[in-house]
């Protein structure tokens, strides 16, 4: 799994946390808590990790506290910590929608999928609304190899969070990895992220290249030349666009053009590159370079 997200620790005014219960015990849980809220911001995470469990330790039904606490423990990756802690504050309070989705963040993380999707499944149940919630269920459907479930996970995360543009790049790539027979409806997908997306944003190059994938795949090369140097423009160094034109354009017997924009792939790779893509721009160059 990818490095999880930057996390976000807020400061609780003891008033909301509590609603009204002002325990002593609660007062010096809340501030034990707000104390590892600032630690954490710090990236002082051993020190904030020894507040947040004093707060739970001197009041046990702060679930906020065990909340932060997982934070700082999926910052630090730990994250059967983080389960844990998770898991105390739905026990404490499992009517909130946040901490069963970021448990089943972290259960992706342990690539425990039936969990995660149970997670994902209660946490839409609170909260119809959650589109992330929808968009990782669709991720976990993927890895349990219910396709059809997750190509209605990522739709519903569009209809939920309609510039959500991950949704539309991953609803877009699952309809054309299904074949030949979706790839209309991948185009029509990837497009209307396009409509939404940022002009002239990174994640605007991205769908450019995904679209341009598409129209590849059906032949269509004109038009996939078209997004795939739309992305160049907006990044001119981006990889996949550059190995992905070079090769189209070797496709359609451009030999020119072909050999100019895999070069420049091979000449940017760097060692992080797919070893099969560099072999296959090389062995490319050295087929066009045949008179």
């Amino acid at each position: 799994m990818q490095r999880a997200s930057t996390l976000l620790f807020g400061l609780l005014a003891m008033t909301i946390l509590t609603g009204g219960n002002c325990s002593r015990a609660r007062v010096e849980s809340v501030n034990q808590m707000n104390e590892g809220v600032v630690y954490a911001q710090q990236k002082r995470y051993v020190d904030a990790v020894k507040s947040l469990e004093r707060a739970t330790a001197i009041d046990p039904t702060n679930d906020q506290a065990f909340y932060n606490l997982a934070l700082v423990h999926i910052e630090l990756r730990s994250f059967e910590r983080a389960k844990d802690d998770l898991n105390q504050a739905i026990a404490v309070n499992g009517e909130v929608a946040g901490y069963h989705e970021k448990l089943g963040t972290v259960l992706m993380q342990l690539e425990d999928w039936e969990d995660a999707k149970e997670a994902f499944e209660r946490s839409i149940e609170i909260d119809p609304d959650l589109f992330k919630a929808y968009f990782k269920l669709g991720q976990v459907l993927e890895e349990l190899e219910d396709r059809q479930g997750a190509l209605e996970r990522y739709t519903e995360a569009i209809e939920h969070g309609p510039r959500f543009l991950e949704a539309y790049m991953q609803l877009g790539r699952l309809y054309a990895n299904l074949g030949q027979d979706y790839l209309d409806e991948a185009a029509q997908v990837l497009n209307g992220g396009l409509e939404v997306a940022m002009p002239n944003s990174e994640e605007e190059a991205s769908l450019h290249h995904l679209i341009g994938t598409v129209y590849q795949q059906q032949r269509n090369y004109d038009q996939a030349i078209e997004h795939f140097r739309a992305a160049l423009e907006i990044v001119p160094g981006m990889r996949d666009a550059l190995f992905s034109l070079g090769w189209t354009y070797s496709l359609t017997e451009n030999r020119e053009e072909a050999r100019r924009y895999l070069k420049k792939f091979v000449e940017i790779a760097g060692a992080d590159a797919p070893p099969h893509y560099l072999k296959a721009a090389r062995d490319r160059l050295g087929e066009l370079s045949v008179n």
